[in-house]
């Protein structure tokens, strides 16, 4: 069933909250609010994830890179590449990513 969703329609709290916007079996989408300073720790995927950044501003490692995103902005974070995130400002962002599991480092 087809429904308007308000992206900037997520709470922030002191833990990282998540919204399913659509999740199946190829994939998922997932609306993501971060505190500023709250950190997603570095990990890997087995697939590509597309983050995009709705609200604030976010540092986002893939490799040895760091690139520091806002809202309106978006990157691919490559398959088997460890990558991570930091809120620089209270944020918001969309994941767009296939089935798979973590791989934490």
């Amino acid at each position: 069933m087809s429904n308007i969703i308000n992206l900037h329609d997520i709470e922030y709290s002191d833990e990282i909250n998540k919204k399913y916007i659509f999740d199946n079996e190829q994939s998922s989408l997932i609306l993501i609010s971060f505190k500023a300073g709250k950190l997603r720790s570095v990990h890997c995927d087995e697939n590509d994830e597309v983050a995009q950044i709705i609200e604030g501003c976010a540092d986002i490692t893939i490799g040895k890179n760091t690139f520091r995103l806002k809202a309106g902005e978006i990157i691919v974070m490559p398959a088997k590449i460890p990558h991570g995130l930091i809120a620089i400002k209270d944020t918001k962002m969309l994941l767009l990513r296939p089935k798979h599991t973590h791989n934490n480092l």
